[in-house]
């Protein structure tokens, strides 16, 4: 249902009834204005009962509350009631649908022609008929909303005057804010200094309002406010209630007032817009749901591609051990036998080398198999390892990669500088690292070398800091660095887990991992390490344990 205002003062005046209640009284902030000395500032309410019915309830008046001829003090309403409040009648419809001002069917040569014959002091050209065309062909374009919204206004003030007008917008966080301009010059809310009351009636009532229909409330606001205000109108738009945004319009003296058909005629050409701007914002909803649909299956195939090589590494890890454990025993045994032998050769040193080599390919295979299985961090041996001797062996066995890509590397680490805990994992985050950079240098030709600096930290444990002076990254690349198989290097030389593991280590142990880089700068990775270094848990295999299997085959 909704109330119409059928005689006396504020006559014309409409609301539809929905889910908020209706106040009707004297006061300009009333849904329903009764501009009458014998009607209260706040004389009645209108307010929802559920089930589509509305319970009218007078809220203490001097002179009472009529319905159809006698005084309540709460009633139902129902579709043909009259509300008598002084001299004013406020008759009760019953409609199907939602009324508002764009829901009223215009007949565009009627209207055209009511506005011609209007007053001579009327500026506008264009007729409604061409106006709805032009909008119509705007409301099919890609523009954003506040562009829309400025060429449409640009087409209304070809049809009906004003100086001024703002489209104004009410956001949860940081409340209403507007666009708009005045004698071309660009406004915002603060600089237009709309009419509040016309605004927000315009918005509870759900329809377009002109001042004329506040009664004072305007002249007494922005009349004084501003002397060359004169009229104003105000249409909500892209949406109902509290959630519409509203397009305000300004007049100035030395023109006449806005009129009802000025009203329609507008309104008319604004239900346009109000449709353009709701396909927008649909617009931006669907494609926000279509990005973090496509965001949600990247990440639904990492996760897939995870999982299956965590099953790849659990076979391989399996497969490899046995194998590895054997070459393992062969090179002790061999090592035992040129020092019984008192051989001084180089040798030994190529033998040791090997033996490091297949004890590196061990822990590889033990986190490869943790990692594969999702096992938790655990405590590493309380035995100290110097931390020269880690780095130093890393980078033996990373020599023939950083040979290749033309790097050099310096070492400058404190004296005594240990961890206790696994060794291996130390080495897997250096090695990680320092080929990761070698590979940026060799593949952009920029930079020639790799410093590794260590030192104690104040509150216990160790930092390392991993530099070089290569190309750097973007920083879409430095913010994805760590993600799982991200890689920028070509399918055959990268498999995105290098970083990942890194980090996966350093975090387990406790530690943390920082990135500073920009293109041109180079890269560096800062590396805080408690002083007990975790291992990935898995089983320990003792390498004399070799297999029959391969005990046959040698």
């Amino acid at each position: 249902m909704h109330l119409i205002i059928v005689q006396g003062p504020g006559r014309g005046q409409r609301i539809v009834l929905g889910s908020e209640p209706v106040h009707i009284g004297r006061d300009p902030s009333n849904d329903l204005i009764v501009d009458d000395t014998r009607a209260s500032r706040k004389h009645a309410q209108v307010i929802p009962s559920g089930d589509d019915s509305w319970l009218l309830r007078d809220g203490g008046s001097r002179n009472g509350t009529l319905l159809n001829g006698e005084i309540i003090d709460r009633t139902i309403l129902e579709a043909g009631d009259v509300i008598e409040i002084g001299d004013c009648r406020i008759a009760v419809h019953a409609v199907q649908e939602h009324l508002s001002t764009f829901s009223v069917k215009v007949d565009p040569a009627s209207l055209q022609k009511q506005l011609r014959d209007s007053a001579a002091s009327h500026q506008g050209t264009k007729s409604l008929q061409e106006a709805l065309f032009e909008v119509g062909l705007l409301a099919q374009t890609d523009l954003p909303p506040e562009e829309l919204v400025r060429q449409v206004v640009a087409v209304i003030r070809s049809g009906v005057h004003f100086e001024s007008w703002g489209w104004i917008r009410w956001d949860d966080d940081t409340g209403p804010h507007a666009i708009g301009d005045r004698d071309g010059k660009p406004l915002d809310l603060d600089g237009l200094d709309p009419s509040r009351t016309l605004i927000e009636a315009a918005r509870r009532r759900r329809e377009g309002m002109i001042s004329s229909q506040v009664g004072e409330a305007f002249e007494a606001s922005v009349c004084l406010r501003r002397k060359q205000a004169l009229s104003a109108l105000s249409l909500p738009l892209a949406g109902r209630g509290e959630n519409a945004t509203v397009l305000y319009l300004e007049r100035g003296t030395g023109t006449r007032p806005f009129q009802a058909e000025e009203l329609q005629w507008v309104a008319a050409v604004a239900a346009q817009l109000a449709v353009g701007l709701q396909n927008s914002r649909l617009f931006v909803e669907l494609r926000q749901a279509h990005d973090e649909l496509l965001a949600s299956r990247e990440l639904l195939s990492r996760q897939e591609k995870m999982a299956a090589i965590g099953r790849l590494a659990s076979g391989f890890a399996h497969d490899l051990n046995n194998p590895l454990a054997s070459v393992i025993g062969f090179l002790q045994l061999a090592s035992r036998s040129i020092e019984s032998s008192g051989d001084d050769s180089s040798t030994v040193k190529h033998l040791q080398r090997a033996q490091d080599a297949a004890d590196f390919c061990r822990a590889l295979c033990r986190n490869l198999l943790a990692f594969a299985r999702t096992r938790p961090f655990k405590p590493g041996s309380e035995a100290p390892f110097p931390i020269a001797e880690a780095i130093e062996g890393t980078l033996a066995i990373c020599q023939a990669r950083l040979r290749d890509a033309g790097v050099t590397t310096e070492i400058d680490l404190e004296k005594d500088l240990v961890l206790t805990g696994d060794a291996t994992a130390l080495q897997q985050v250096i090695m990680n690292l320092v080929l990761n950079s070698a590979d940026a240098v060799r593949e952009s030709g920029q930079g020639t070398t790799i410093t590794i600096q260590g030192r104690k930290c104040p509150d216990g444990g160790i930092e390392l800091l991993i530099e070089d002076d290569g190309p750097g990254m973007p920083p879409e690349v430095a913010a994805r660095a760590f993600d799982p198989l991200f890689t920028t290097k070509e399918a055959d030389r990268g498999s995105g887990l290098g970083l990942f593991v890194v980090k996966r280590i350093v975090d387990g142990a406790g530690g943390e991992i920082e990135l500073d880089t920009r293109p041109g700068a180079g890269t560096r990775f800062r590396v805080s390490i408690p002083d007990a270094l975790a291992q990935l848990g898995s089983e320990e295999i003792d390498p004399m344990q070799i297999s029959s299997d391969w005990q046959e085959t040698t």
